[in-house]
C-alpha cells in the first residue's frame, strides 16, 4: 500500500475509533441519574460505596452497558493506526521524542479497553444488590468494591499515559517538532480535554449529560478531524519526508 494510501486510512481509523467510543462513554454514563431512585446506595449504603458510579451504572439498562462497554473494546484496534498516523507527523520520526510519544500513546492505546470494558461488570454487580435479598448483600459490597477498584486501576493507568503521551505530543507541537504549524498545538487532545468541558457544560440537557463522561474521546475526535480538515496540505507535507516508518 502506498504511503499516502496508509495515511487515508490511519484517518478513517482515526475518526472511526474517536465516534465508537464517544458513543460507547454515552451508552455507560451520558445521563443524568436522580439519587432519590436509588435510595438504597444514594442513602443506606451511601458509606460503603461510590454513590456517582452506582447509581450512574444502575440507570442503564444491562444491554445498553453491553453495548457501552463493547462498542468502545471491540473498535480499540482502530487506536493502533490512530496513534501511528500521530507519529508520522513529526519531522524526524528517528529522534528520541518521536519515539517517545509514540510509546506513551501505543501504550495507552492497549490499557485503555479494559477499563471502559469493566464498566459492564461494576454495573451488573450493583444490579445484583438491587434485586437481592439484604442477607447477601454485605459480600456483594465488598465484591462490587473490588471491582471499582479494578476499574479504577485500569482507568487512572490508561488516562495517566494517556495524558504523557499527548502532554509530550502537545509540546513537540508548540516547538515544531512536527510538519504542523505550532498553532496545531491548540487542537491537540491534551488542550482539547480541558477547554472543551465549559463548552459542554452550557449545553441543555439531555446533550449535557450525555457528553459530559466522554471529554478525552471528543477531544480525539476534534484533534482527527482537524487534521482531516486540513488534510491535503498535512499528506503531502508527510509523503514528502524522506524518514518514512
Amino acid at each position: 500500500m502506498k504511503y499516502e494510501n496508509k495515511i487515508r486510512w490511519a484517518f478513517v481509523a482515526a475518526i472511526t475509533v474517536s465516534v465508537c467510543w464517544i458513543v460507547g462513554d454515552i451508552f455507560i454514563v451520558g445521563y443524568k441519574p436522580d439519587p432519590e431512585d436509588y435510595k438504597l446506595f444514594s442513602v443506606e449504603y451511601a458509606d460503603k460505596v461510590d454513590v456517582d458510579i452506582a447509581i450512574h451504572m444502575l440507570s442503564g439498562s444491562t444491554e445498553r452497558l453491553m453495548l457501552g462497554a463493547l462498542i468502545a473494546a471491540l473498535s480499540a484496534p482502530l487506536l493502533l493506526p490512530a496513534m501511528w498516523l500521530v507519529y508520522q507527523s513529526f519531522s524526524d520520526k528517528k529522534q528520541w521524542h518521536a519515539k517517545l510519544v509514540y510509546y506513551l500513546l501505543l501504550a495507552g492505546a492497549v490499557l485503555s479497553p479494559f477499563a471502559h470494558a469493566a464498566f459492564f461488570y461494576v454495573g451488573e454487580i450493583y444490579k445484583a444488590i438491587l434485586h437481592t435479598d439484604k442477607a447477601a448483600h454485605e459480600y456483594l459490597l465488598k465484591t462490587a468494591n473490588s471491582f471499582v477498584k479494578i476499574l479504577f486501576i485500569g482507568w487512572w493507568s490508561a488516562i495517566g499515559v494517556l495524558a504523557l503521551g499527548w502532554l509530550a505530543f502537545t509540546i513537540s507541537v508548540f516547538m515544531g517538532k512536527t510538519v504542523l504549524p505550532r498553532w496545531a498545538g491548540l487542537f491537540t487532545p491534551f488542550l482539547v480535554t480541558i477547554y472543551q468541558h465549559p463548552i459542554v457544560e452550557m449545553l441543555p440537557e439531555p446533550a449535557r449529560a450525555a457528553l459530559s463522561g466522554a471529554g478525552f474521546n471528543i477531544a480525539y475526535f476534534v484533534f482527527f478531524v482537524f487534521l482531516f480538515v486540513a488534510g491535503r496540505i498535512y499528506i503531502c507535507s508527510l509523503v514528502t519526508e524522506t524518514n518514512k516508518v
